[in-house]
């Protein structure tokens, strides 16, 4: 017994994902102890994600950006069954029968059918572009921009415009690393593709202002989904420096006068209406009685969407109001 035929096969799967496909296939027929560890399923569907897309991961990233596709790419047959179990007929050759069919989706038989997939493709990706510029879009839209993504992404595994678009879709969800993620494969497959490197700064920017960069202290929670710590310890401070009555509601006036602070100027009433109707609304005070106005999580949520949009006017706002705008801490 050779010493390869020795190995584990996890250690010998490692050797074979750095062969290329037609010497693994040569090394198989050297004898049946390493045919049939070629033929392990792990090794194989390792092997589908180094050379055409790891779907698992994309679908992943794309779910804690709160996008989530996953029975769809299950449950559709226009795309290659990625998992074993998803496998008909294939008495436990189910990665190799993945590689195999990937492989002839990635490099069809004519030319004939490979114009029309790329028109196709063109087309797809176009559609996804509408889909996501007409207005901020719904969560079934987003679903749907980032399924069509993977069936073009089945055809063409080196198109670097879908991990651009699944990026820009994840920042559109405020989901910043899975964003990063993303654009670092896209960086992978095709290094020359500008608008990666454009989105790229553009969430970079927005990581570096959000949590921060030497000795800042971050404005957000690793999910960007509410404020750190600090943020929020700074702005029970504010409600309760601006909750004259202590009734746990800012109403319009006090709330005009905690905008007056951050805006150097009074606040027009529609537009402090409108404010209140966008982050807040009729809330209940601590005496039982409807006040159309802001609570803490109110203001909260306004200062994570401002955070995400322009961080550091975030952190000017709490140096108006008597914080250090690195530490978030009290002056």
């Amino acid at each position: 017994m050779t010493s390869l035929e020795a190995l584990p096969q996890d250690i010998f799967n490692r050797i074979a994902l750095a062969l290329d496909v037609t010497d693994l296939a040569a090394l198989a027929l050297t004898s049946r102890r390493l045919c049939s560890m070629a033929r392990d399923d792990e090794l194989w569907l390792e092997r589908v994600a180094a050379d055409f897309g790891d779907r698992a991961l994309v679908v992943s990233l794309l779910a804690e950006a709160g996008v989530d596709i996953a029975e769809l790419a299950d449950c559709s047959p226009d795309l290659v069954p990625w998992r074993p179990a998803l496998v008909p007929n294939c008495r436990g050759k189910a990665g190799m029968q993945c590689y195999r069919d990937r492989l002839a989706r990635a490099f069809p038989a004519s030319d004939d059918e490979r114009l029309a997939r790329a028109k196709h493709g063109e087309s797809e990706i176009d559609q996804v572009k509408q889909l996501l510029r007409d207005g901020p879009p719904a969560d079934d839209v987003l679903c749907e921009a980032a399924f069509r993504l993977l069936r073009v992404q089945e055809w063409f595994p080196t198109s670097a415009e879908c991990y651009y678009l699944w990026a820009l879709i994840c920042f559109m969800r405020n989901a910043l690393f899975p964003a990063l993620q993303l654009l670092d494969i896209g960086q992978a497959v095709n290094s020359d593709f500008g608008p990666l490197h454009e989105l790229r700064a553009e969430v970079q920017a927005t990581v570096d202002g959000v949590f921060g960069s030497g000795n800042e202290t971050p404005l957000l929670n690793p999910t960007c989904s509410e404020p750190s710590s600090q943020l929020t310890a700074a702005l029970a401070a504010i409600f309760r420096r601006f909750d004259c009555d202590r009734d746990g509601v800012l109403s319009a006036k006090e709330l005009g006068a905690l905008i007056r602070v951050t805006n150097g100027q009074p606040v027009p009433p529609a537009a402090i209406s409108q404010i209140i109707h966008t982050f807040g609304g009729p809330i209940q005070t601590h005496n039982s009685r409807k006040v159309a106005g802001w609570d803490l999580r109110s203001l909260c949520s306004f200062y994570v969407a401002q955070s995400l949009q322009d961080p550091q006017e975030t952190r000017q706002d709490l140096e108006k109001f008597g914080f250090d705008p690195q530490s978030l801490k009290k002056r």
